[in-house]
């Protein structure tokens, strides 16, 4: 068996533009956001006032799941963690799970909309 290790990667460049990055990402790939969500919501079954650490729950992801595109070299990164954090904090307002500074902070609410627009419709309330 010959293994195919020539890159091919297709996101934009996060360094770049970070907010293009995150339209790419959660348009190609929503598993990654909807394995997130399920990590965090088993994590706080047992007590749903339990903090989240978002980062905790991606490196979870990343160890067990092995979540990965067929045609992009993705899996599970830290320049993700601060968007899903605060897509779960507008999913589950009642949940408790740390957000640090970020440069999402800055966005307008235009923007907001534009990446919630990416998730399934019943995933959009009032941001």
């Amino acid at each position: 068996m010959t293994l195919d290790l020539t890159p091919r990667v297709t996101a934009p460049s996060f360094s770049a533009n970070p907010l293009e990055y995150y339209h790419w990402h959660l348009k190609n790939h929503p598993e990654m956001y909807a394995g997130f969500r399920t990590l965090a919501d088993q994590y706080r079954a047992v007590d749903p006032t339990r903090r989240v650490s978002a980062d905790m729950v991606c490196h979870v992801l990343r160890y067990h799941s092995g979540l990965r595109a067929d045609d992009d070299q993705f899996v599970v990164n830290n320049n993700m963690t601060p968007l899903y954090a605060r897509l779960y904090k507008h999913e589950r307002e009642d949940a408790t799970i740390e957000t640090r500074t970020s440069q999402l902070d800055a966005l307008t609410d235009d923007e907001w909309a534009a990446l919630l627009a990416l998730l399934p419709e019943e995933e959009r309330r009032g941001y």
